[in-house]
C-alpha cells in the first residue's frame, strides 16, 4: 500500500471519528459543497424554510445522523449531510446569538482556563463571527471573546436574505422630522445609563446596538436588527456626515467593518452607548476618533 495514501486514510478516519462523535460541545465549521443553493429545513427532512448559497460557511451543531443540525444567518435548522464538508475553523458570520443561561462566562480564549472577560445572562444578544475549537467567537467591542457552544442559541426566522421587519419610511419630510424629535426625546431619558455588553434594557444597561434597538422599538414601533453590523446593512446608506439628518443611524469601525452604532441628533452630535466603563451620552461626530472612524449613516425615517 502506498505510504502517503495510508497516512491520508488514517487522518481522514480520525477526523471523521472526531466530527461524528459530537453534539453541541463538538461544534465545528462546515461549508456547503452544493453547486447551487442548499435547502435549509425546520427539522430533519422537514419543511424548507430557506436556502444556503454554495460555498457558504455554517456552524455544525450536531452531525450524528444524515441530517445535520446547523446554524446559519442567525437561525438554526437542518440540511442534508451529503452537502456539508468540515472546514477549517475561523471566520463564520452567524449573525445574532442569544445567551441561554445566567452568569455565562465570556473568555479571552476558547478554553475554560482562559481569563473571564465578563459574564452575560439569559436573553443577552451577541454578534457571533467565528468558531474556534468548539467555541463560538463573539465581538466584544473591538476585541474577540469566546463562549462555550452549549450556552448560546439562535432564533431568527430563516430566509434567503436576513429578515428585517420595520415600518414604511416617513412619507413627508415633516413626518420624518416629527418622528426624529420623538425618537431623540425618548432616547434622552437614558442619558447616564451604564454601558453593558449584550445589554438591551434600561434595567440591565445597554450596549450600542441594544440602545438603538430599544429606542427605535419603544419610541416609534420600529424593529431594528440586533447588532450594529446587521443594522448597517439594512437601511438607506448615507455616505457623508454632511448629508446626515436627525434620527439617522451612524456607524463606526475600520476598513468597512462596523463595530459601533449611535443615533444622529443634528449639529454634528450623536447619542450612543460607547463602551465598557462608560454610559449613554452625546459626542461629536465632527472631530476626534468618531470622525476618523465614521463609516456611513443609515436612514430609517
Amino acid at each position: 500500500m502506498n505510504t502517503a495514501k495510508h497516512i491520508k486514510a488514517i487522518l481522514t478516519t480520525a477526523i471523521s471519528a472526531v466530527l461524528i462523535s459530537g453534539s453541541a460541545s463538538a461544534l465545528y465549521t462546515g461549508v456547503n459543497t452544493a453547486t447551487t443553493t442548499l435547502n435549509f429545513r425546520d427539522s430533519a427532512n422537514g419543511t424548507v424554510i430557506g436556502s444556503i448559497p454554495g460555498g457558504a460557511r455554517v456552524a455544525v451543531i450536531d452531525n450524528t445522523n444524515e441530517w445535520y443540525h446547523i446554524a446559519y444567518n442567525g437561525a438554526v435548522g437542518y440540511v442534508s449531510a451529503d452537502y456539508i464538508r468540515a472546514a477549517q475553523d475561523g471566520d463564520v458570520d452567524l449573525g445574532t446569538g442569544i445567551i441561554k443561561s445566567d452568569a455565562v462566562n465570556i473568555r479571552t480564549q476558547p478554553n475554560t482556563n482562559a481569563e473571564v472577560m465578563l459574564q452575560l445572562n439569559t436573553d443577552d444578544c451577541v454578534d457571533v463571527n467565528g468558531i474556534v475549537d468548539g467555541w463560538y467567537r463573539i465581538a466584544i467591542d473591538d476585541t474577540a471573546g469566546y463562549i462555550y457552544a452549549d450556552y448560546l442559541t439562535f432564533d431568527q426566522k430563516m430566509t434567503d436574505t436576513k429578515q428585517v421587519q420595520y415600518r414604511d419610511r416617513a412619507v413627508t419630510p415633516a413626518q420624518a422630522n416629527a418622528d426624529a424629535g420623538k425618537l431623540l426625546d425618548y432616547a434622552n431619558q437614558f442619558l447616564g445609563t451604564p454601558y453593558r455588553y449584550g445589554g438591551s434594557t434600561p434595567a440591565s444597561g445597554f450596549d450600542c446596538s441594544g440602545f438603538t434597538t430599544y429606542v427605535f422599538r419603544n419610541a416609534l414601533g420600529i424593529s431594528l436588527p440586533r447588532t450594529s453590523a446587521e443594522q448597517s446593512q439594512t437601511y438607506t446608506r448615507i455616505d457623508s456626515i454632511e448629508a446626515l439628518q436627525p434620527g439617522d443611524l451612524v456607524f463606526f469601525g475600520k476598513e468597512d467593518k462596523v463595530n459601533h452604532v449611535g443615533i444622529y441628533a443634528g449639529a454634528g452630535e450623536f447619542i450612543h452607548s460607547p463602551r465598557t466603563g462608560s454610559y449613554i451620552r452625546y459626542d461629536s461626530i465632527n472631530t476626534g476618533s468618531y470622525n476618523r472612524n465614521f463609516l456611513w449613516g443609515g436612514r430609517v425615517l
